[in-house]
């Protein structure tokens, strides 16, 4: 997936829409923080950490990156139109990017919603969909955004990881990563 996100800046062909799902736990989410970082950073290799979008972003006070996530046992409707007002307007810099955490949280009018703007999205805005429930959303939505499956790291990658980052010895950082 980070590959396919950063070959998509390079190309400057970003989608409207990403489906980024796997099991819980593998990045998701940080993926779409790193993500939506990437595209308002003004540093030379985003996400630079050093420019003022990303400290912004870092400090989660970005106007250009909003998080939606369930009020409660669902995301409601009322978020959804709350994300379409602020879609109205273009970003004044950047892209505005929208990050749906848990989207299968959505209930059937949220759901709704959410498909109307994806069927007509509006230039300078990106919609991240996080899940690890993706057989959950309906099937209007899943066809309307591009697909990230992310997967667990290979148990020996993250032993090798925690063997020269953290200092263990090798059956420590063998049991750990299993």
């Amino acid at each position: 997936p980070i590959s396919i996100l950063k070959s998509a800046m390079v190309r400057d062909r970003i989608a409207h829409a990403y489906l980024f799902y796997g099991m819980e736990g593998v990045g998701k989410r940080a993926m779409a923080s790193v993500f939506a970082r990437a595209l308002n950073c003004s540093g030379e290799d985003p996400p630079c950490d050093a420019c003022a979008s990303c400290r912004k972003a870092a400090h989660n006070n970005h106007p250009n990156i909003i998080k939606i996530r369930a009020e409660g046992q669902f995301i409601k409707i009322g978020a959804i139109k709350e994300l379409q007002g602020r879609m109205a307007f273009r970003p004044g810099e950047g892209k505005r990017v929208f990050i749906l955490e848990e989207a299968d949280r959505m209930n059937a009018p949220a759901a709704n919603a959410l498909l109307k703007t994806l069927e007509e999205p509006s230039a300078g805005n990106v919609l991240l969909l996080t899940t690890a429930r993706s057989h959950a959303l309906p099937m209007t939505i899943l066809s309307r955004c591009q697909h990230l499956r992310f997967a667990p790291l290979p148990r020996e990658e993250v032993a090798r990881f925690l063997r020269e980052k953290e200092g263990l010895d090798a059956a420590a950082a063998a049991a750990l990563a299993a």
